[in-house]
């Protein structure tokens, strides 16, 4: 959750002091909103708040949070971690179980404030130490590991303790029990068990994201279900224990680090389900200790379940978030706006290794040697027309169509291994002795190894140790190793060595022609070729520079048909990180998108909806830079993007339950002279037969877009392009 933020000026001017306060303020907030995964200031406002419904706890809250910052700044620890929070969540929790467990004493005091600045640097140790090495968060272990201490601590000064309950708040009358514990489990985040401050985190849990919110009450039910079952009771504390850390448990799995889906929630039920044997089985341990569990059961079953996920072949259901951090609503939104319209299930995009069209010979479980542990692999060769592979009889390796074409790089990365002095076998008298034969292995990112063998000798045009680009050349095509003719042979693995088990991948931005193409040619987003199909990388004309000029700093205006006929004004801008965004100039309206040497693709919006940025973005989803009358493709869209905004509200909720939602849309595209119309249609359709979505944009090589058209659920959107000099008149 790394925050994009700068340290406050030095200087003592206005500017300064404004910057300074923010940059305070911004510390405290995002330091409560952490604890309930957000990064809002408006969040962490109502959790403040909330907190103050009990006064003294409140307080050293916020001194707690407050002395925080003041540790990162005099260690110079980073200014953007603590800005977010990060490096104060920890501290503010034991600023809040200090007010909580302690009378106010001299010695208590200076507990509270030695361990909020231990837990700082407790914090940054451990977000440095775990992400290195585990690729974890810290969780709050940091505040587990110096709150113990604390209490340790106040054990041999004998500072007299507080009765937890001592803020406790009754609950109406007319609240049902059930409700009054969940409640009071939501204010025991703050060690407040308290109904009224667990209303206040139950808004800001609703402000921050309805599908955590959903995630809560499932997390809830599943503690009023254990609580009810479990015979041993701390102090009337187990409800609020198990409370916590089940509502925590379902909102991290089934939104915060995975994908919500029905996947996810299941995964989180199970998981909480852990979560209770973990903390049931740790409350005697911690009662003869004389510990308090709090929030140790979340941390060591979310750990656990991190952990042992990363050992799966592939990114399957329920899929991982990567990057966590955002909210759960914009989690799934980027998933079903990149790898759930794609049906990818990589996050390196990888294209064909070769150059032109090869011809899948064996595709996944392949009857010769993709099988077991190696079933997924693909073999390509070069095929004529009439579907042979080579010329004459076959009787020698230079027959072969395939035989010395380029080897390309499927993807940017490293080369980790590379073999070319094997000898080419003579046909159908395959090497077993080295059955890879001559072979390169790319690293593309963790867990995402590449493989491409059986090489010709000698011509191997990469070493280990070197970077290489999608597209450079590593090889040519040979008959080394257990090859019978020439081929080429590719996978995807998890680990470097050779002969390594493959993982369940695809093809990025192929052409497919043949059976799956029914009758022309089909542009896959992610594709497994299967044996037969004829398989290419796209290839890019040039005139799409001129047709769609959707570059940075590029402007154009368009005028809406219809009552008002009103001008917006669009502008390419790029974001600090390096995307790019249409963004218009007069309604605020948002899309990223980006754009490559062969595609453009257009991910989420944000915004007015009455914003042509929407119009453009649907009629421009994904476009191939490919000028064929033939080629079609298809995309998906989310039905959520249509609906109103308290109908998204409810779709959120039932978000963890419900189907993708996603409306797909059939794509061609047709040349008419110097101009190009790309069309859409959704395949679902309406009344009458007609299509639920339908889209047209018209590209000419003097001006770029001329007219858009879109028409999407009773809606219907027309504009054309309008000249500077036109606009300005």
């Amino acid at each position: 959750m790394a925050v994009s933020a700068e340290v406050a000026p030095t200087g003592a001017g206005p500017g300064s002091l404004r910057a300074g306060a923010a940059f305070v303020v911004d510390g405290v907030l995002r330091s409560y909103a952490q604890i309930v995964f957000a990064r809002s200031r408006r969040v962490g406002l109502l959790l403040l708040l909330g907190t103050l419904l009990a006064p003294a706890a409140g307080i050293h809250g916020v001194g707690a949070a407050l002395l925080a910052l003041g540790v990162a700044r005099i260690f110079r620890l980073s200014p953007e971690l603590a800005r977010s929070g990060l490096l104060g969540y920890s501290s503010l929790l034991v600023g809040l179980g200090a007010a909580a467990l302690f009378q106010p004493t001299v010695d208590a005091y200076a507990l509270g404030v030695l361990g909020v600045a231990t837990a700082v640097l407790m914090t940054a140790a451990l977000h440095a130490a775990m992400g290195a090495y585990f690729n974890l968060p810290p969780l709050t272990l940091p505040f587990l590991f110096v709150f113990y201490l604390v209490v340790g601590a106040s054990r041999v000064l004998d500072v007299p303790l507080e009765a937890l309950t001592h803020a406790r708040a009754p609950a109406p009358g007319w609240m049902p029990g059930w409700l009054s514990v969940y409640l009071e489990s939501l204010g025991a985040l703050f060690f407040l068990p308290r109904f009224d401050v667990g209303a206040a985190v139950l808004v800001a849990l609703a402000l921050h994201s309805r599908i955590a919110l959903a995630l809560s009450w499932v997390g809830a039910a599943l503690a009023s279900l254990v609580a009810g079952r479990a015979v041993l009771v701390l102090d009337g504390t187990l409800p609020f224990v198990l409370g916590y850390n089940f509502v925590l448990m379902a909102i991290a799995v089934g939104g915060v680090w995975f994908v919500p889906s029905r996947a996810a929630l299941a995964l989180a039920i199970g998981a909480t389900l852990v979560c209770g044997m973990v903390a049931v089985g740790l409350a005697p341990l911690m009662t003869i200790q004389a510990l308090p569990l709090l929030i140790l059961p979340f941390n060591l079953t979310i750990i656990l379940l991190l952990y042992a996920m990363r050992l799966r072949i592939g990114d399957a259901a329920p899929a991982a978030v990567d990057p966590p951090g955002a909210t759960p609503e914009e989690n799934l939104s980027w998933h079903r706006a990149r790898a759930g319209r794609l049906g990818a299930s990589l996050q390196v995009a990888v294209r064909a290794p070769f150059l032109g069209r090869w011809r899948c010979t064996q595709g996944f479980d392949g009857r010769y040697t993709h099988q077991r542990e190696w079933r997924h692999a693909w073999d390509f060769e070069v095929a004529d027309p009439e579907g042979r592979t080579f010329r004459g009889d076959g009787a020698a390796l230079t027959d072969y169509y395939c035989y010395r074409l380029p080897v390309v790089a499927p993807a940017d990365g490293s080369v980790v291994a590379a073999v070319d002095h094997l000898p080419d076998c003579p046909i159908g008298q395959p090497d077993l002795k080295d059955n890879w034969g001559n072979h390169v292995v790319l690293y593309h990112a963790p867990g995402v190894y590449s493989l491409v063998c059986h090489l010709a000798p000698g011509s191997a045009a990469v070493r280990p140790g070197q970077p290489v680009r999608r597209g450079d050349r590593l090889g040519l095509c040979g008959a080394s190793g257990r090859a019978p003719m020439p081929h080429l042979h590719f996978q995807l693995q998890a680990s470097p060595q050779v002969g390594a088990p493959t993982i369940a991948g695809e093809l990025h931005d192929v052409i497919i022609e043949g059976a799956e193409a029914q009758g022309s040619r089909r542009w896959r987003g992610a594709v497994s070729p299967r044996e037969g199909e004829v398989v290419r990388n796209l290839e890019p004309a040039r005139a799409f520079a001129r047709l769609l000029p959707l570059t940075p700093g590029a402007a154009l205006a368009l005028r809406a048909e219809g009552a008002g006929g009103a001008e917006e004004a669009l502008t390419v801008e790029v974001e600090l990180g390096g995307g790019l965004v249409l963004r218009s100039l007069d309604r605020g309206a948002r899309a990223r998108f980006i754009r490559e040497e062969d595609r453009l693709v257009f991910f989420e919006a944000r915004g007015a909806r009455s914003s042509l940025v929407w119009a453009l973005r649907l009629a421009l989803l994904r476009v191939p830079f490919e000028l064929a009358d033939d080629l079609r493709w298809s995309d998906r869209v989310d039905r959520r993007d249509f609906a109103p905004r308290w109908r998204q509200a409810l779709l959120d909720l039932t978000a963890p339950i419900r189907g993708d939602g996603m409306l797909v849309i059939d794509y061609c595209m047709r040349r008419e002279g110097r101009a190009l119309t790309i069309c859409g249609a959704s395949r679902a359709r309406g009344r009458g037969g007609a299509p639920l979505v339908e889209s047209l944009v018209r590209l000419g090589e003097e001006r770029g877009i001329e007219r858009v058209e879109v028409r999407a659920f009773g809606r219907e959107v027309k504009a054309t392009r309008v000249d500077t000099a036109e606009a300005a008149a």
